[in-house]
């Protein structure tokens, strides 16, 4: 029920049933005011026709014999004087000796009695009015006219419960067509909401319809301009991200090669000049075993740094030998871990940037997979077709996203997936993590 729609029905519900209430209680002081006008009424006319009549009562009201008036009493038409639903008594000193009640045609239901009870917790029965009256036959005569109790509160019961039947109808009617039309109103929300969504989920190509309601369609105008600048960014980011990561790769590609060709070749001509030493038996010979050596401790250092740049058999084999070798590579340093390379489809079709993203991928995620866990199998697949797919997966427990590394790191491999317009996922898996990328050539 959090809902904006379920809130503005049940709000407007609300509001319908206090307005009953409200016209509840007015009912209930218009009855009880009207009965007080009444028994007022009532005890002034009976008052005024015995003072006027006091010999003769049976003149005064339709009567022929000249009667003291309360000795005749019971013979008043009470139709002309006591309102319906009022009774009256008439005596002296507070001790009526007649009394007489209007007619009134009571309900065939009488009402509830917890109606009762409201009825005498708030007063709705008015009090007893009292008039005197001047007569021969009796000192201090006086008139009392009150309300009849259950007439009273059939009568508000009646009104009261015909007004509430009503407006409790009308109340509900009105919550539900309310609801309708504001439903019908905010229709739109729900397609300005799933295009916010659809822009959360990084979705920046769907445009939202113009909408006839002028807050909604500035609201929709607004939502496809931010659509389309945040496109704009992440073109302009995307293309950005390929490039630096090209420069990049040129970058190694031509450090690489100059230490190759730089560095090898001092390394090799010192290493040959320390073996020369070594074998001319002269006292250096000790010295220049120990120079060919660290040169050769130099070399091996550099050609793993030239690995690390720029992978030679990528470059001259081509992807397959390539990942052949890095897995290899792991085999041979963690003889206690087993790694399974699974390749299907055609590598050599997969264009050499592309391929080479895919070696850095595969090379990034094998050593979170070893530096973050204690895997004892890690499996490397590579699928070509027309969606190339890479996964690999480790049985070293589940953790949570390694923090990214040295060179290239996970932060890395989302952007080089995301300029590459694929999709890269890192979640745990069954005794271990699994790494998922699909890129699109």
């Amino acid at each position: 029920m959090n809902g904006l729609l379920p809130q503005l029905v049940l709000r407007v519900l609300a509001a319908g049933l206090v307005t009953v209430l409200l016209g509840a209680a007015w009912v209930l002081w218009a009855t009880a005011d009207a009965a007080r006008e009444d028994a007022r009424i009532t005890a002034e006319r009976v008052a005024q026709a015995i003072a006027a009549r006091p010999d003769f009562m049976g003149l005064a009201f339709g009567g022929v014999a000249p009667v003291p008036a309360f000795l005749d009493w019971q013979a008043f038409p009470r139709w002309t004087l006591i309102a319906p639903g009022i009774c009256v008594e008439f005596g002296a000193d507070e001790r009526p000796d007649h009394r007489r009640c209007g007619s009134y045609v009571a309900a065939d239901t009488p009402p509830p009695k917890w109606f009762g009870q409201l009825a005498e917790t708030i007063g709705l029965v008015p009090t007893p009015i009292t008039r005197p009256v001047r007569t021969r036959y009796v000192t201090n005569a006086q008139v009392t006219a009150f309300a009849d109790p259950k007439v009273i509160i059939a009568r508000a019961w009646d009104r009261t419960g015909d007004l509430m039947r009503l407006a409790l109808g009308m109340a509900i009617g009105g919550a539900l067509l309310t609801g309708l039309l504001v439903a019908r109103l905010l229709s739109p929300f729900g397609t300005i909401l799933r295009g916010i969504e659809r822009l959360q989920s990084g979705d920046f190509s769907t445009r939202q319809p113009r909408q006839r309601v002028a807050e909604f369609d500035r609201l929709s105008l607004a939502l496809n301009d931010t659509a389309s600048v945040l496109e704009e960014a992440r073109e302009t980011r995307t293309e950005l991200t390929r490039r630096l990561f090209t420069v990049q790769e040129s970058e190694r590609r031509a450090l690489a090669r100059e230490l190759h060709d730089e560095f090898g070749q001092c390394l090799t001509a010192t290493r040959a000049l320390g073996t020369a030493v070594a074998q001319s038996g002269e006292t250096t010979a000790r010295d220049g075993e120990r120079i060919a050596e660290i040169s050769g401790q130099m070399m091996q250092s550099l050609r793993g740094e030239l690995a690390r740049l720029r992978p030679p058999d990528l470059d001259e084999l081509g992807l397959e030998a390539a990942l052949q070798r890095l897995v290899a590579g792991w085999r041979g340093r963690l003889p206690n871990v087993r790694f399974v390379l699974e390749l299907e489809g055609d590598l050599d079709a997969v264009p050499d940037d592309l391929a080479l993203s895919l070696y850095r991928i595969t090379q990034e995620c094998m050593t979170n997979a070893i530096r973050h866990g204690a895997p004892k199998t890690v499996t490397v697949r590579l699928e070509a077709a027309e969606t190339i797919a890479l996964s690999i997966d480790d049985d070293g427990g589940a953790r949570e996203a390694a923090p990214a590394g040295d060179g290239y790191g996970l932060l890395g491999i989302r952007e080089r997936v995301n300029a590459l317009g694929g999709s890269f996922t890192l979640e745990p898996a069954e005794n271990g993590m699994l790494a998922s990328v699909e890129l699109t050539r």
